[in-house]
Order: structure tokens, then sequence, then C-alpha cells
């Protein structure tokens, strides 16, 4: 992977910070990403899978069963997926640790998959299901519960905590229409070192946040949208979320469920509910950052 990273040293800020501390990085950011929406056959499979095993903090926000990490929540509603996150456009979640194979091998003695990053061309062999990169130092994919995939990467700081929430990662057969996409609506910038497979977006106050590969699989394939599936919906936490929900539609991009100030779906959390045209779905919100 020959891409250009800013340096993790300000996305791993939170290192001398406790270990479970909310959204800590990027406060002032406009948009940061803030949550993933998982259902889930079993929500005690899926607390083995992020708390037991990949170190989240199981909570409750209200009655919502939450798995907590530095920079990001997983929300758990106990609801049958129509399946897994392999054919959505939406590929995994990305997630940073000092010690890649380390984590890597606990997750291999609990029984979860190790995978591929993306898929092959038919006919050829899958990529290495882990490696070394420029990029991200030693990485590697795994599938969880239900098949909810999974990326590690090398955290670059010293003394870094033992996982941080790291990247979404997309994919698409128009990958750079994706990512320009997004671009548009977060008011996210190119970032350099795009490839013949990949392209990245950076969120403002943030940098390294969104990045999309090329779908290389069964071009018959045409991705679903992804509510129902294990990941139901990516979140993100937005300062004020009427003007940008507003900003949005300004600029063509319609909300599915307008702005509520006070969701009681979420808590009383404000949100405002978008589509990608690939069917990714998208909650925006503003509170989650004060949840405890």
């Amino acid at each position: 992977m020959k891409m250009a990273i800013l340096p993790l040293a300000a996305l791993l800020s939170c290192a001398t910070l406790p270990a479970f501390a909310q959204l800590v990085s990027h406060p002032d950011a406009p948009v940061r990403v803030g949550h993933y929406h998982l259902n889930v056959t079993s929500v005690e499979a899926h607390k083995k899978f992020w708390a037991d095993t990949l170190g989240g903090r199981a909570m409750k926000f209200g009655d919502i069963d939450v798995i907590e990490f530095p920079d990001a929540f997983i929300f758990l509603r106990l609801q049958k997926p129509s399946g897994p996150t392999r054919g959505t456009a939406f590929d995994h979640i990305g997630f940073a640790v000092p010690d890649v194979p380390a984590m890597a091998a606990k997750l291999a003695a609990a029984g979860y998959q190790e995978t591929t990053g993306r898929e092959p061309k038919p006919g050829d062999p899958p990529p290495a299901k882990s490696g070394t990169s420029a990029v991200y130092g030693r990485f590697a994919y795994f599938l969880g519960p239900d098949g909810a995939k999974i990326e590690l990467v090398t955290s670059a700081e010293k003394d870094a905590p033992p996982i941080v929430a790291h990247h979404i990662h997309f994919i698409n057969k128009q990958y750079v229409e994706m990512q320009q996409w997004y671009m548009k609506a977060f008011d996210a910038t190119l970032r350099p070192g795009q490839t013949d497979f990949f392209i990245g977006a950076d969120l403002p106050g943030v940098g390294y946040s969104l990045n999309f590969f090329r779908w290389e699989g069964d071009q018959s394939i045409t991705h679903v949208p992804t509510a129902g599936r294990v990941v139901d919906h990516v979140g993100f936490e937005v300062k004020n979320l009427d003007a940008f929900s507003k900003a949005l539609e300004a600029k063509g991009i319609h909300a599915v469920r307008p702005y509520n100030h006070r969701d009681a779906a979420m808590n009383n959390v404000a949100t405002t509910t978008i589509v990608d045209p690939w069917g990714v779905s998208i909650e925006l919100t503003e509170g989650l950052d004060k949840i405890r």
C-alpha cells in the first residue's frame, strides 16, 4: 500500500488519558467518527468479541448495550442481521493497537477467523491476510460474530493505549466517486497518496479518517444497503448538528430521518439520518461525546 498518512500522534494523543474517556481525540473538530450501530444475533457473543477479546468496555446507554472504545462506541441491538458486512459498501472498522501480531494471536486463539483486506479478482489468489505496509506498519483483518469485519493497524505512538478506534473503510466499484461524495458531505479533503485501488479522505480538524477500496471481486455483485446488516449504520458526531443538517440539504443531500433535537431512540441525543448513494446508512449525532 503506497499511501501517505498524517502522523498518528494527533489521532492517538489520548495515549496519556484514561483508557476509556469517550470521544477524546480532536474535541474541537466539526465532524468526528462517533459510533457504529450493529444488529446482532447474540449480545453476549458480541460482548465477548468487542469487550473481552478486543478490550472495549461494556456499558449501558439507557437500555442500549454499548461497547466503548477510545474514540468510538459500538451499539448493540438484539436483532438477527440480514447478512455480514461483506456484500455492502461498508467494509470494516479499523482499530489501532500497539502490537498487531499479539492482538491477532489473541483473536485467533479465541476462535475468530482471520480474513483478507480486499476481495480478489475472480481467479486471482486473495491478498495476504496480514502483513506490513509503509502506512500501517503491521496489519491484520478478522471477522467477529455475524460477520462483522475489523482491521488492526499499528499504533505509532510510544505508550499508546491498548486499542483505539482508527478509521472507517468502504469498498465500492465506484470508490473514487464514493470518496468524492464523502468529501462533499463532510467537507473532507483528499488525502495524497491514492493508488489504483485506494483513495482516502480526511475529516476537517481530524485528519486520517475515511478510506475507500476498489471492489475487485465478482463485478456482477451490486452492494446491498447496510440497513438490517450486522453493521446497520455508521455514526458521525457533529458540532451544531441542526446547522450541519441544513447545510447537507443545501448540498442536495436529503435526510431520510430529519433533524431531531431529542431523539428518544438515542436517549435524547440529537440525530439526523442520511444514506449515501451506495446504501450506507449514516447517523449524525450531537451529544455522544457526553456519554458516561
